[in-house]
């Protein structure tokens, strides 16, 4: 009887998956978890609130890390949350300007020598 040899390497292709939570978003869920410890220590124990308040002032971190996944990470492409951020800081550096905060403009194209042309035009 000859022996069969089938592969065995699923663990390239598996991923961590904890509730909504799966591959590097489970770093999320992880400092959100440490993040809470910490609050509620400090605010039952420097601050002196009781149980109650200090476990609200703990869920805080574990729900910004549930609504950071669930609207920037689940089901959208893998440099969403960056693009987002980039964006939304470019708009920021934008509105700044325009409001006289900001001497300077931000020229992402600066230094490149070279003009970007559309691939359609002509001329």
């Amino acid at each position: 009887m000859e022996r069969r040899l089938h592969p065995n390497d699923n663990a390239r292709q598996a991923k961590v998956t904890v509730w909504i939570f799966e591959g590097s978003s489970l770093f999320f869920l992880i400092a959100g978890s440490g993040l809470a410890l910490l609050a509620y220590r400090y605010c039952y124990d420097r601050l002196g609130l009781g149980i109650l308040n200090s476990g609200l002032a703990a869920t805080v971190p574990i729900v910004l890390a549930i609504l950071y996944v669930a609207t920037l990470k689940l089901g959208k492409p893998k440099s969403y949350d960056v693009d987002f951020f980039r964006s939304l800081g470019m708009r920021l550096v934008r509105v700044l300007h325009r409001a006289g905060v900001l001497r300077s403009t931000l020229d992402l194209y600066a230094g490149s020598g070279r003009k970007s042309v559309h691939p359609y035009h002509e001329g």
